[in-house]
């Protein structure tokens, strides 16, 4: 996500995009971590398939379920990392 924010609000903007990503599935967020420093030493077709194989990954994490069941169930997940 790329935004342009007056001086003053850099600091501001920083923090509620970490807030954003400290709510995200742990497990989730270190394998785009991931998959992002792996790009750089890959061609772009090879990344896609990194890419696609952590996030198939994902789905057969217990976060990944929960994130589905709460999905389906209309609530707000209770992600573990696991």
């Amino acid at each position: 996500m790329n935004r342009v924010v007056a001086p003053k609000q850099v600091v501001e903007e920083a923090k509620a995009l970490g807030r954003q990503l400290a709510a995200q599935p742990p497990i989730s967020v270190k394998l785009a971590k991931q998959a992002v420093l792996k790009s750089f030493e890959m061609p772009m077709g090879e990344a896609l398939d990194y890419e696609r194989k952590l996030f198939c990954l994902l789905f057969g994490t217990e976060d990944g379920k929960e994130g589905v069941r709460a999905f389906v169930e209309k609530r707000k997940p209770k992600f573990r990392g696991r």
